[in-house]
């Protein structure tokens, strides 16, 4: 049997959760992952911690690339909006936006963590750069 420590939440490209093979996809998980407090190990490292009956629990999170990934982009007025894995909404702080060859990244959850563009994002991104 497995120990606490030997168990992960892999985190693919595309954003999706996946514990033990299998994609998290019950809306009270990813519910539950929103509300977690999120410590920075090292670039590729995280752990979740919650408390349950006083006790600290931790899972330590493996992402790909990047913990948070932004799905989509949705402009609104005079500012852009970016649409995260964990499905909360954040305003993009362009100061923040890099790339890595051709795949942009800003950082996000109050400048603390980078995020990655999908391809789709990506392209919304120019679409509502252009348009403003």
């Amino acid at each position: 049997m497995e120990s606490m420590e030997a168990e992960h939440i892999k985190v693919d490209l595309e954003g999706d959760l996946y514990f033990q093979g299998q994609k998290l996809t019950h809306e009270k998980i990813i519910e539950f992952f929103k509300k977690l407090d999120l410590e920075k190990i090292d670039d590729k490292t995280f752990q979740l911690k919650w408390h349950n009956n006083n006790i600290t629990q931790r899972i330590t999170i493996l992402p790909e690339d990047t913990i948070y990934v932004i799905k989509d982009v949705v402009k609104e007025v005079g500012e852009i909006k970016l649409v995260l894995n964990d499905q909360t909404l954040e305003k993009l702080d362009t100061n923040t936006v890099e790339f890595n060859g051709n795949v942009p990244y800003a950082m996000v959850k109050r400048g603390r963590v980078k995020a990655r563009f999908n391809r789709h994002a990506a392209f919304k991104l120019g679409e509502a750069i252009l348009s403003l």
